[in-house]
């Protein structure tokens, strides 16, 4: 499946999806179509380049895990 992109000079094109992180990282696109509309290089988040999250951790919170008591009521 391509993806619209713009390059540095302006031009916009269409490339598949598998070769946006390397023209990304040579630094040929400046923005890239996303579902929500353009996400620009350099201002808008990327995937992969997100760090480590600091906030809840919701994974594991739902179902039965070891850490907890249960109690079956008859």
């Amino acid at each position: 499946m391509n993806i619209q992109v713009m390059y540095q000079d302006n031009q916009t094109g269409e490339i598949d999806r598998a070769k946006l992180d390397e023209l990304i990282s040579v630094n040929q696109i400046k923005m890239f179509m996303r579902s929500d509309g353009w996400a620009i290089i350099g201002l808008d988040p990327l995937r992969g380049s997100g760090g480590m999250y600091s906030g809840t951790d919701r994974r594991g919170l739902f179902g039965p895990t070891s850490n907890y008591a249960y109690k079956i009521i008859t």
